[in-house]
């Protein structure tokens, strides 16, 4: 549910809520204070009239205190007459003498002492306002058994609302403000729950992201726009975990190239100082000497060219400046024309290069010259580092309904398991012995990976168990 559906709902709800509970507090404040409904529809109905109970009330006092006047100085009869008169919501006051003699515990003192004097009265008075009340009084003159003066009172409330809201709506008014707070608290405490949590998770995580820490997880609770939020924070802090990751690793690479190649190139020039210096100092005392040296010295500035000249090429494809021209090929044909083409350079390596292929459709998008350079370093790559005396090399195309597939195997030593996952990484050797006095810059093979993955193609290794290395890639198929 989003935060604007919520508020609203809160602010219905701030009507709502203290509305249904003020009427159930307001029943339940009458039934407490009148029993139930019906009680206090019949109290104010009767109004300020006398009923006939309370008529035969008075009549029964008027008669017991003809009858039995000595009762009436009996507090325990006059008690248990009270709490029959309280039934009809009467009271009960006996005077004797001028004294009161017997009081209802509910009537307040300033009341009695303003009740009329013996003989004022008789009968029923319907409104008599005493202490600013308005009362019913019957009023019954008497003579008690020794001769002195009697009065009996009976008193009831002349106007029962008034007496009822006075203590009924000052509660019902207390009740009102504690239902206004309670439901403002309640739903101010959620809705701010809602709210306030998952701000305090992003100001916690945006903290953390300027700590320099971002391994941890934005938690997205709602669906809400504050669950919007976190769920793109979070998004954001992974983009920017990777991103950190992606810089760190580029400043690592970069350390590795700097330091590779500054071993690679140092190895052939301090060969190149040593001929020199031997040249120099007359070691070649002899012009076969010179002439062998200085074969040496060409050799080792033509390893520094062709180093310098595939770290040109991989910094191009990393950077993505080097450009391609795609067209539709014949594998099948470019390969024949390629291992012919190559067949005499691989001689003198004395290595043997095979092509086999079934019939079938071999026609790739492919750009010739990367894809020639792909093959050489590959196959060149095998050769350098076969060990045996006849160096073999297997060439096996194959074609699928979208790819066409180019397999070559070699009869070397082939790659340990372990480092398989890296043999296409630059300046990666399987020995790290090997350098560029074995002929090798390391960035072969990360160069034909390259290659092929800007032609849409896969590239990888196996080395099964003395059988070589098996190192295949593909390319995707071109539309007839």
């Amino acid at each position: 549910m989003s935060i604007r559906k919520r508020l609203m709902l809160s602010n219905i709800a701030m009507i709502v809520i203290p509305v249904i509970l003020f009427v159930i507090a307001a029943f339940l404040l009458v039934v407490i204070f009148k029993g139930d409904i019906q009680n206090i529809r019949g109290h104010f109905n009767r109004g300020n009239q006398t009923t006939t109970q309370e008529s035969r009330m008075y009549m029964d006092i008027v008669k017991g205190t003809a009858l039995t006047p000595g009762k009436f100085r009996d507090q325990q009869y006059l008690k248990t007459l009270n709490k029959k008169l309280q039934k009809k919501d009467m009271e009960l006051v006996v005077r004797k003498a001028g004294k009161v003699l017997f009081v209802a515990d509910n009537l307040d003192g300033n009341v009695t002492s303003m009740l009329p004097a013996f003989g004022e009265n008789e009968g029923y008075k319907p409104v008599v306002w005493l202490d600013k009340q308005q009362l019913s009084i019957y009023q019954h003159n008497f003579y008690f058994t020794d001769g002195s003066e009697g009065t009996a009172f009976l008193i009831k409330d002349a106007a029962p609302f008034t007496s009822f809201a006075r203590s009924f709506f000052p509660l019902l008014f207390v009740s009102l403000l504690m239902i206004l707070a309670l439901t403002n608290f309640l739903l101010t405490y959620f809705m701010s729950r809602s709210i306030l949590r998952p701000v305090k998770r992003l100001s916690e995580a945006a903290h953390y992201i300027s700590e320099g820490h971002l391994d941890f997880h934005v938690e997205k609770t709602s669906n809400d726009e504050l669950g919007k939020l976190c769920e793109t924070f979070d998004d954001m802090r992974e983009r920017l975990k990777r991103s950190t990751e992606l810089r760190q690793q580029y400043e690592t690479d970069r350390k590795e190239l700097i330091a590779s190649i500054s071993h690679d190139l140092k190895t052939p020039i301090t060969s190149i100082k040593g001929y020199v210096e031997g040249i120099q100092d007359g070691v070649a005392n002899s012009p076969e000497k010179v002439e062998k040296y200085l074969h040496t010295i060409f050799a080792k500035a033509n390893d520094m060219d062709h180093l310098i000249d595939e770290l040109f090429i991989y910094s191009k494809l990393d950077l993505k400046n080097l450009p391609f021209h795609f067209e539709k090929v014949d594998v099948l044909e470019y390969m024949k024309d390629y291992t012919e083409e190559r067949q005499f350079e691989w001689d003198k390596e004395g290595g043997s290069v095979t092509l086999n292929a079934a019939k079938g459709d071999y026609l790739a998008i492919v750009d010739r010259e990367k894809l020639k350079r792909v093959l050489d370093n590959i196959i060149n790559n095998s050769i350098k580092y076969i060990d045996k005396k006849e160096k073999r090399i297997k060439i096996n195309l194959t074609t699928a309904e979208d790819k066409v597939g180019v397999e070559i195997h070699d009869n070397g030593p082939g790659v340990t398991h372990q480092e398989l996952p890296y043999i296409f990484d630059r300046f990666y050797r399987t020995d790290p012995s090997r350098n560029l006095s074995g002929g090798g810059s390391g960035l072969g093979l990360a160069i034909a990976k390259q290659i092929i993955e800007e032609h849409g193609g896969d590239i990888w290794a196996e080395s099964p168990s003395n059988q070589g290395l098996i190192t295949t890639f593909t390319l995707p198929k071109a539309e007839k």
